[in-house]
């Protein structure tokens, strides 16, 4: 088996993973959780960062799962891997180098012919399930166009492409991400509004990662 092909951890493990709520999208929505970066401007794994009592990427992925979706991540980091299997999550371990590489592992293991695929950042640890929830029914009410979060008029992750442009992320291959694919298509992309800038924050470098914990409002 290679290690683009390992799946999830023990069945003890899954025992504690935190489960799609009530009113789950899990079907119809693919969640991929992109956490294949090397971390190069942080210096060291920033998902493995602790914010509050737990990991950057632990505060992503609960995120993702309690909005009642069934996230995957894929990453490059066999600690990040070791990480979510002892919690239970879905995590794929691969050793390619480029941003589709990462949509297509993800697009692959994220759910059965879905209306659409959500793909979030890993180090996107302040947001909140309900967003995701609302950007979720935001698509589903216009499941052909895209929909992003944003943040008065400042757009960012997550972002949800629909089942229509299948083949268009899969044919893709490159660094920049699913945005060159957006603007080649024409496809429309329409937004649902955040409830704080907070929420579209990442933890690029030791600075944003300070700005995170400086944040008061889920910790």
């Amino acid at each position: 088996m290679t290690k683009t092909d390992k799946d999830t951890g023990s069945a003890a493990s899954c025992a504690r993973v935190q489960r799609p709520a009530a009113g789950s999208y899990a079907e119809e929505i693919g969640c991929i959780v992109m956490a294949s970066g090397l971390s190069a401007r942080y210096g060291k794994n920033k998902l493995l960062e602790k914010l509050g009592d737990r990991e950057v990427i632990l505060h992503t992925v609960s995120a993702a799962a309690a909005a009642g979706l069934s996230p995957v991540t894929v990453t490059r980091s066999e600690e990040v891997k070791r990480l979510l299997d002892e919690k239970g999550y879905p995590c794929i371990l691969h050793e390619m180098p480029l941003k589709s590489d990462t949509m297509h592992i993800g697009m692959k293991h994220a759910g059965v012919s879905p209306k659409g695929w959500l793909f979030m950042q890993g180090d996107q640890p302040l947001i909140l399930p309900e967003t995701i929830s609302r950007l979720v029914r935001d698509f589903l009410n216009d499941p052909e166009s895209v929909c992003r979060l944003s943040y008065r008029g400042s757009p960012g992750s997550p972002v949800i492409f629909p089942a229509s442009m299948k083949e268009e992320l899969l044919s893709y291959r490159g660094d920049r991400g699913g945005m060159e694919i957006l603007k080649k298509s024409g496809t429309i992309c329409r937004t649902t509004e955040a409830s704080g800038e907070w929420e579209l924050m990442d933890a690029d470098t030791p600075e944003s990662m300070e700005k995170l914990r400086q944040q008061d409002l889920k910790y």
